[in-house]
């Protein structure tokens, strides 16, 4: 495997040498709400059935539309 260079600003790096956040369990607080779980953690999958906000408009999931539009 070969590791990609990414570039930023002009300059190339290797994103693995980065320091990666951990997925030992760490006691945190975030925006007033106390939180006991990894900073590192994999992503929920969408749920279409909930309705999400974003700067006050109501965000849809378009992920069919998306891959509609990738496969014409």
């Amino acid at each position: 495997m070969t590791t990609q260079l990414r570039t930023y600003r002009g300059i190339q790096y290797d994103p693995s040498k980065h320091e990666q956040a951990s997925s030992a369990q760490v006691d945190h607080t975030y925006r007033g709400l106390h939180y006991e779980a990894p900073l590192r953690h994999e992503a929920a999958a969408p749920d279409p059935r909930v309705e999400l906000h974003y700067r006050g408009r109501a965000y849809h999931h378009r992920r069919q539309e998306a891959q509609r539009s990738l496969d014409s």
